[in-house]
């Protein structure tokens, strides 16, 4: 089926005894084994939904652990002076609170710095560092970044300060083998072959350390910190990130933390929070200081029991995000998108209008529209610097090396969803050329799969227990698609200039609210609003309690006509 988007929809194909031995074996319904089965659960994965587990490391006989906590032991025995230092993104910034309030709780000496994007750059800047580097330091800690700094390495091994890095960005140069270095990247294998952002690293590393001492702390204090990082980081919630996720998310009314306890206070919401809410509002909130003014704004709002200061820091970053969606908003408004709509090329933008701190969200913002990589460029000091967000079929880590080993790229770093490259003038066309013939050459048959039929469902249908299960969603555990027959549109109305709200009414006369989001000018929102026939759909489904009570929403991914 051809959609109204031009995309080609099937249905994922799985044989129907397959599903009805995985419904027996683990006690499921028919839809909730057919989900599993198209996204190729593991054992393990299954049992993680049969039963509540609490958390697990897994990483207690790693060997970089094991040197890592080993080094963390000596610095508290010792009581020595630790310089943290972390990247301007969320999961820097978790990382680093979860190291900042760890140090804190057991009164051991301690400071950090977070990079000024604008004027330090990404990664560990050698200036800022000899600037920022007390006398008395005896261990740097590198937290989501570090992997590839060997000149910042080298100066601190001459100066006989120890050297932690907790990283998950790609390796491009040869490893000293004197450091530690805590990066999935490093051996794979010994990492589960899995991806885990920076800050469920640093918790990983403090619950092993946790176990280690006498005066032990409460682990589940800094677990929502992993999450915010792996959510904010697009980190694949499949296996041990789906259930540490799925656990800090239910431990979220018990959070001892003032600063995330004020921003949940904040947003003032009448049901719970669910993951949506950590990765469009909280996660956004707090990646708007490292974005448009500085980092550290986030971090001191995480690690400050002032309650007083910590309102005086959530206003302030509360109006970075205002500012943040308004840029957001002028970039997105500069880029005739419409081209995109019959090509099979990336998309693909250079603007030197575009912010600098914005380049990621638009690229974000793209790629969720038309569902294929983004490349957001901007001119920065006579080189051009750009942002990538990917799909799960092109992988960015692979491009990366790539484009290092043909020096297309003067630097860059990321991991497989996300990506930061700074190209010269004279390579940009030759950086899009090379990007395009790999995306071309890996792209598979032009499908996309929804899971199967269902009919607008109602408040009690078993379908939403079974989507509770497989929550959180996100990057390589999406949200299920739905197909929907014989829907008709009424009462539509456009919100914010960008998303098309409706009531959709079925042939059994059954009615529910509906959004196509950012849908404004595109042929989705130009038919909900202009035309009343009836038209298929394809989309997810949302229930939520509101003022108490439960609400469904479908949200509008694609229509056939």
């Amino acid at each position: 089926m051809i959609s109204i988007s031009g995309k080609k929809w099937t249905e994922r194909n799985i044989n129907d005894r397959i599903i009805e031995k995985t419904s027996i074996d683990n006690n499921f319904t028919y839809d909730l084994s057919k989900l599993v089965l198209s996204r190729n659960y593991t054992n393990t994965e299954l049992n993680y939904l049969k039963h509540e587990y609490d958390f697990v490391n897994p990483f207690l006989k790693n060997n970089d652990f094991i040197s890592a906590s080993n080094l963390l032991l000596k610095i508290l025995q010792k009581k020595s002076s630790v310089f943290i230092y972390g990247d301007y993104d969320v999961d820097g910034v978790s990382s680093t609170s979860i190291l900042v309030n760890f140090f804190n709780h057991l009164k051991n000496p301690n400071y950090y710095i977070i990079p000024n994007r604008f004027v330090d750059g990404y990664g560990p800047n050698l200036s800022l560092i000899k600037k920022k580097l007390k006398n008395n330091t005896d261990v740097v800690i590198f937290v989501d970044c570090g992997s590839n700094s060997l000149d910042v390495i080298n100066f601190l091994k001459k100066r006989n300060i120890d050297i932690l890095i907790i990283d998950h960005h790609f390796i491009n140069d040869k490893l000293d083998p004197d450091i530690i270095m805590i990066n999935p990247m490093k051996k794979s294998k010994e990492y589960m072959s899995q991806n885990f952002c920076a800050a469920a690293l640093t918790f990983y590393l403090i619950d092993l350390v946790n176990t280690k001492i006498k005066k032990k702390i409460n682990i589940h204090n800094f677990l929502f910190f992993a999450f915010l990082g792996t959510i904010s980081d697009l980190m694949p919630l499949r296996h041990l990130n789906r259930h540490m996720s799925k656990i800090a998310l239910n431990r979220l009314s018990k959070i001892d933390n003032p600063g995330m306890k004020n921003i949940i206070n904040f947003l003032s919401l009448k049901r719970s929070i669910n993951y949506s809410d950590v990765a469009y509002s909280i996660g956004p909130m707090i990646n708007s200081p490292g974005r448009l003014k500085d980092a550290n704004l986030s971090v001191e709002l995480f690690c400050s029991t002032d309650e007083n200061k910590i309102k005086r820091i959530i206003s302030e970053i509360h109006l970075l995000n205002i500012k943040r969606k308004e840029i957001e908003k002028f970039c997105i408004n500069l880029i005739n998108t419409s081209k995109y709509l019959k090509t099979n090329e990336v998309i693909f933008e250079v603007n030197s209008s575009f912010h600098e701190g914005i380049l990621g969200i638009v690229a974000g913002k793209l790629k969720e529209k038309f569902n294929k990589p983004a490349f957001i460029f901007t001119n920065s000091n006579n080189v051009y610097k750009g942002s990538a967000r990917s799909t799960n079929e092109f992988k960015l880590n692979s491009l990366l090396n790539k484009l290092l080993n043909s020096k297309i790229i003067d630097r860059g770093g990321g991991h497989d969803m996300a990506a930061g490259f700074v190209v010269k003038k004279e390579k940009i066309n030759i950086f899009k050329q090379f990007v395009n013939n790999e995306y071309l050459q890996s792209k598979k048959k032009n499908f996309f799969y929804y899971d199967f039929k269902k009919i607008l469902p109602k408040n009690n249908s078993t379908i939403f227990n079974d989507l509770k299960k497989l929550e959180p969603f996100g990057n390589e555990n999406l949200e299920p698609l739905f197909l929907f027959e014989n829907v008709k549109s009424i009462k539509t109305k456009v919100l914010n200039c960008r998303h098309i709200n409706c009531i959709l009414k079925s042939n059994q006369n059954r009615s529910i609210q509906s959004i196509a989001f950012d849908a404004v000018d595109t042929p989705i929102g130009n038919y909900l609003i202009n035309f009343k026939k009836k038209f298929s759909l394809i989309g997810t489904i949302d229930q939520y309690l509101w003022d108490g009570k439960k609400k469904i929403q479908i949200v509008i991914k694609d229509l056939l006509l």
